[in-house]
């Protein structure tokens, strides 16, 4: 039997039409862990529409446990982030406003990034800046604005709005200031904050990661102006010390990758992967060498490099990490590739996500394998179902 793109199509609809049936039961548990788990569910499918409406429900408990009220925050920030993602900006300050101004929701730190992040991609810094609550905010908060305000030439306000009474400047904000300060062509006072950093390590003990976030500006002003000796001496400065962010490792791989220092990237990832004191990994590391391999044509080498971080890491392999490899081989128009890389997740007991049925159904569907594409589509089908009944029993 030959199915048709729009039959395999239908079969995921009404994948989603059942399950928005079963979460619309008056009998669903409210109580705000199943509540939080349910949305955070309901978003991964995706179906936000339903996710939402759920969401909302978290405003009406009465819970004074510190606990159920963190859960309840995580509900509502999870739903807020996921509309922000989806681009549904009016659902998202929909929902803003009601958990928070409406039911008062008492927010979590950080609560207003993704409505802030919003208010600045469309340019309204002003509206982040009224918006924005230094006693609410966490270091996300400060970045998104210190990343703004450096964009709009306003440098002096950098200081004045996120450096602490009598405290330092984190090492996010430094950095921003730094690119600001490099941009503008004032190399000593940009060497002063990053002194002040130095200086705050040896106070504070933050350490390595720290100076390494900020040097990576340096690294990369040093690239742009041509003077690689420059930037690799940066570099080598930075490396004299170990880390223990794996944020840190990522930047310094990415910024050796774009300016074509090969040699020192894979060296830096060998150095990270064989070293039993730097738990520095995760998996954003392994995806840009894995990227890295694809970019260069080096398919098998993706693979290995994915094997043998498994192999000695294991605990830092994630189903993006997958995902990833098969969006690639996806790309490449390697179907073959792809399936068989697909059946690794059966292999080593991992659980693809929705996204990666889609790719596979998606890459089927352009070939023209619509029976495969039905398979893989039913297949997700039993697998959430399972988690729906797990749901359920919450």
């Amino acid at each position: 039997m030959f199915l048709s793109r729009s039959q395999v199509v239908l079969v995921c609809r009404g994948f989603h039409n059942s399950l928005s049936r079963f979460f619309s039961s008056s009998n669903l548990d409210c109580r705000p862990l199943a509540l939080r788990v349910r949305v955070d569910f309901l978003i991964r499918l995706p179906d936000l529409d339903t996710a939402a409406k759920h969401a909302r429900l978290a405003a009406m408990s009465s819970t004074r446990d510190p606990a159920d009220q963190f859960n309840i925050t995580c509900t509502c920030n999870a739903i807020i982030g996921a509309m922000c993602e989806a681009k549904r900006y009016k659902d998202a300050l929909d929902l803003f406003h009601y958990f928070f101004r409406e039911s008062k929701i008492k927010p979590e730190r950080g609560y207003f990034n993704p409505i802030i992040k919003y208010h600045l991609d469309q340019g309204r810094l002003d509206e982040a800046l009224n918006l924005y609550n230094p006693s609410l905010a966490n270091s996300a908060s400060k970045s998104l604005i210190a990343e703004a305000l450096v964009d709009a030439c306003r440098l002096d306000e950098v200081i004045s709005l996120l450096k602490p009474r009598g405290g330092f400047l984190s090492s996010d904000v430094s950095k921003s200031l730094v690119r600001g300060l490099l941009l503008r062509g004032d190399l000593e006072k940009a060497n002063e904050v990053l002194g002040d950093i130095m200086g705050i390590t040896h106070v504070h003990d933050t350490g390595y990661d720290d100076v390494a976030n900020v040097s990576s500006v340096f690294m990369e002003y040093w690239f742009e102006q041509g003077k690689e000796e420059e930037a690799i001496k940066c570099y080598n400065n930075v490396k004299l010390r170990k880390g223990t962010k794996a944020t840190t490792v990522n930047t310094l791989l990415d910024l050796l990758l774009k300016y074509g220092r090969k040699t020192e990237a894979w060296s830096l990832f060998k150095e990270v992967l064989d070293s039993e004191e730097m738990f520095i990994l995760n998996s954003d590391t392994l995806n840009i060498m894995v990227n890295e391999c694809f970019k260069m044509g080096r398919f098998d080498q993706a693979v290995q490099t994915f094997n043998k971080v498994k192999a000695s890491k294991s605990n830092y392999i994630q189903v993006s990490c997958y995902t990833n490899i098969i969006t690639r081989f996806s790309e490449c128009g390697m179907l073959l590739e792809a399936e068989q890389f697909f059946q690794k997740f059966s292999s080593d007991r991992v659980h693809p996500d929705v996204s990666t049925y889609t790719i596979m159904i998606d890459a089927y569907l352009k070939a023209g394998r619509t029976e495969d594409a039905l398979r893989i589509s039913n297949r997700m089908v039993d697998a959430f179902m399972g988690e729906v009944a797990w749901l359920a029993c919450l």
